[in-house]
């Protein structure tokens, strides 16, 4: 009987270690998917100004860069 008792607590702790690993991961995965999040509005607001920029420097040198495509039908 003791030695199911030995076996179970085992399992027990086994269990207890792999929930908290669990939990671990998950605290971890919601920290990059806001950093994520973060990073690519970043990159949002950076492609923007830097189209602003290549549509100014465009504009200088005389060449004006139609933004909308012709569409068919």
């Amino acid at each position: 009987m003791s030695t199911l008792i030995e076996r179970r607590d085992a399992r027990k702790a086994e269990a207890q270690a792999l929930a908290d690993r669990f939990n671990t991961l998950a605290e971890e995965s919601k920290k990059l998917e806001t950093e994520k999040a973060q990073v690519h509005a970043d990159f949002t607001v950076k492609n923007a100004q830097y189209a602003e920029l290549e549509q100014m420097i465009k504009e200088e040198e005389g060449v004006t860069v139609d933004t909308e495509t012709p569409q068919e039908g």
